[in-house]
């Protein structure tokens, strides 16, 4: 390192030298130089050799296998995803984890545009379709077109998930599909026996106005 700052020096100062007309502003030019040079010595690290990513990413991929996983911040995990997804293009694993890590930091936004990029290395890839699913809700509130395709091929590959069954349900509700989502909560309902979970169901349904709210009970007369 320490040649990068002589050579910054010398450049600066012969620069000055050869346009400044005074001596005074060449000599006081040269001894800010020498000033810096001697400043670098004394406070700076001139001995460290450089330590280049890669040369990082050995570290710890040596204390993944010496120490495990879990002896990883996130930042040391995040790393190895990043580095794994610049030389498996095509594996939508890295994209997985890298998402996985931005929604533990609170960094939604980051993390839909990860599973995204999975699902495009890997559309069928059940794992990005779930939460990029669950992730679109709970940012929006809302079963937009995207969520509720989303939710109905969840619901599909994994037809004991009847939350999401009910969701893709309102989903397609919300889209005009009328029919097709009565079939989706005929077929929910039909593997829900406990009331208490109906009337779970039924409140969603009345909070995304597809049914009514019950009418408010009325006041004794007084």
């Amino acid at each position: 390192m320490i040649w990068l700052v002589l050579v910054a020096v010398l450049f600066v100062a012969g620069g000055t030298w050869l346009v400044a007309k005074s001596m005074l502003v060449r000599g006081v030019v040269f001894a800010a130089g020498l000033a810096a040079v001697g400043t670098y010595f004394l406070l700076g690290r001139s001995d460290m050799p450089d330590d280049p990513l890669e040369a990082r990413i050995a570290q710890i991929e040596k204390q993944w296998d010496e120490q495990g996983p879990q002896t990883l911040t996130g930042d040391q995990i995040l790393a190895l995803a990043e580095r794994r997804a610049r030389e498996e293009p095509n594996n939508p694993g890295p994209h997985l984890a890298i998402g996985t890590l931005m929604e533990i930091a609170g960094r939604p936004e980051e993390a839909m545009m990860a599973y995204e990029s999975a699902l495009r290395r890997a559309p069928d890839e059940i794992e990005a379709i779930k939460k990029l699913a669950d992730l679109r809700f709970k940012m929006t509130q809302q079963v937009d077109p995207t969520t509720a395709a989303l939710y109905r091929e969840w619901y599909r590959r994994e037809p004991d998930q009847l939350r999401v069954g009910y969701l893709a349900g309102i989903g397609t509700w919300l889209e005009g599909k009328k029919p097709e989502a009565e079939a989706i909560w005929a077929d929910v309902e039909a593997k829900t026996p406990p009331p208490q979970v109906r009337g779970m169901y039924l409140a969603l349904r009345q909070m995304y106005g597809i049914d009514p709210a019950p009418p408010a009970p009325s006041k004794p007369p007084g």
